[in-house]
């Protein structure tokens, strides 16, 4: 059985998480805005119809196997050996039939200049397959550093190849050359920083001990994709590239600040969790703690993009214009987003993937039958409306299945009280909702509108922060105790105010 991480390590892996993902936040908000005023929202719209295809082919092909190499209590030099095998074949296999199949992809798009670009973007099936091992092996051993190096090192890359294209002219060859180069860059850094090596002897036995969590794992992915991804299928298949790119330019912000706040948080969470699984008081205490913080970082960033969302989308250009509506609901399609993100690491953790399968894929169905209503509704839309419908189907589903997924983990999985997972995160929902309502009013009752954008941009983001940080200061105090063990440099910082209870499962109360 795999022991409790100590803490250090544990607070040592959320710390270079957090770095991870802050350089990409960076780097992807540095990237997208520079590409964004280069291009137009054909170009996104092109570039997201063909990574869904890929993407699509990558979960197939990984994500059982990753969370079965982290979860498992007895693992050896075997496991790892049969797992990349396996990958490699099925990595080779599944880039032949993405290339084979991308004409249909166009076809069933209509827009036949896909083609092309699913076939460039082929070669991320094979490089994600060799990727996933090592990577795997790293967030096992909760080795952040070096997954940060590798993130780090390929977003910063990649964005500077995709820059220097688009100013060159490339158009949508720029955004498929970006990708391209963050692949290659990350599995070239990945091999060099992770010490394991696979041998030369086969070990079909233990491919079949992993199988049986990784087979619902992968069902579980798959759902997971269905589920996030319904909607940029259903853009373009009936609305095209133009809404497409709309759409996806204004989910790009929420994505990107829910990446950075509470999925730095759900890296560290299945090897932590998966460590406590036979204590499932400890679990619940745990799974709260980071619950809390992910929900501290995630949801008054959230109210901020909110709030800049009109001057933020005047910056861009006036090819991007209107998209500032569908951003500001997709801020609270993320927002409940950040309620879900931890509870699948903590389904496979408890060793519950079959029913984690059955969420994500009753939510993904779910997804589709509303998306795609939408879509023969407002077929033949104006751009920006289609957009926001779209963003509106999303977050009618997202909270519904949020809602569910809370329950059914919280409470029947991990047999916790749902006050003791949601009470604490209701200070930041407080402060998410002063930063994205209160301070908009403010500004438009002060005639903010008359200055020019960039100024807009810089002094509503300056008062939406500095409000939810008040709001939080005041009415949570485990951030106040965070802050002050900051302040004092303190050794350890603990993720729940010092001397308060842990969440006790319900059995227990």
């Amino acid at each position: 059985m795999q022991s409790s991480p100590p803490r250090n390590q544990v607070r040592s892996a959320i710390g270079w998480s957090y770095l991870l993902t802050t350089g990409r936040l960076v780097s992807a908000v540095v990237v997208t805005f520079v590409l964004a005023l280069l291009l137009g929202p054909r170009e996104f719209g092109l570039i997201a119809m063909a990574l869904v295809f890929i993407t699509v082919v990558q979960t197939l092909i990984q994500q059982g196997l990753v969370s079965a190499i982290v979860q498992r209590d007895q693992l050896d030099a075997r496991h790892l050996d049969a797992a990349f095998r396996a990958l490699l074949l099925a990595g080779t296999v599944f880039g032949l039939l993405t290339a084979a199949a991308s004409p249909l992809w166009a076809l069933m798009n209509r827009a036949p200049e896909l083609t092309a670009v699913c076939l460039a973007l082929a070669p991320l099936v094979p490089i994600q397959a060799l990727v996933v091992v090592p990577e795997a092996v790293l967030r096992r051993e909760l080795q952040f550093r070096s997954i940060a190096l590798r993130t780090l090192a390929a977003a910063l890359i990649s964005g500077a190849v995709g820059i220097g294209l688009a100013l060159a002219g490339a158009g949508i060859w720029a955004l498929v050359a970006q990708q391209l180069v963050n692949g290659a860059i990350g599995l070239v850094v990945v091999w060099l920083v992770c010490p394991w090596r696979p041998s030369r002897k086969p070990a079909p036995g233990a491919l079949r001990q992993l199988w049986a969590f990784s087979a619902h794992s992968a069902n579980a992915g798959i759902g997971t994709l269905l589920s996030n991804r319904a909607d940029i299928i259903v853009a373009g298949l009936f609305f095209g590239p133009a809404a497409t790119g709309i759409y996806r330019l204004a989910a790009r912000l929420p994505d990107v600040l829910v990446e950075a706040t509470v999925r730095s948080l759900q890296q560290v969470a299945l090897p932590s969790l998966s460590r406590l699984q036979s204590d499932r008081e400890a679990f619940a205490a745990h799974l709260a703690r980071l619950q809390h913080f992910g929900a501290a970082l995630g949801l008054p960033a959230l109210g901020v993009l909110a709030a800049t969302a009109t001057p933020l989308v005047a910056v861009l250009g006036p090819q991007w214009s209107g998209t500032q509506t569908p951003m500001r609901l997709l801020c609270l399609y993320a927002a409940a987003n950040v309620y879900r993100v931890l509870l699948g690491p903590a389904l496979q953790a408890i060793g519950r993937p079959a029913r984690l399968a059955a969420v994500t894929w009753a939510g993904g169905l779910l997804g589709v039958a509303t998306l795609v209503a939408l879509g023969v509704a407002f077929t033949g839309a104006a751009p920006v409306r289609q957009a926001s419908m779209i963003a509106l189907g999303g977050i009618a589903v997202q909270f519904t299945v949020s809602v569910f997924t809370v329950w059914l983990t919280v409470r029947r999985t991990v047999g916790a009280p749902l006050r003791g997972f949601l009470a604490p995160t209701v200070p930041a929902v407080l402060a998410g909702l002063v930063a994205g309502l209160v301070v908009p009013a403010m500004a438009a009752r002060l005639s903010v509108e008359r200055l020019v954008p960039l100024a807009q941009l810089v002094l509503l983001a300056a008062a939406a922060a500095a409000a939810a940080a008040a709001v939080l200061w005041v009415t949570d105090r485990r951030v106040r105790a965070l802050v002050r063990e900051r302040l004092r440099g303190a050794e350890q910082v603990p993720l729940s105010e010092p001397g308060q209870a842990a969440p006790q499962p319900a059995g227990r109360r």
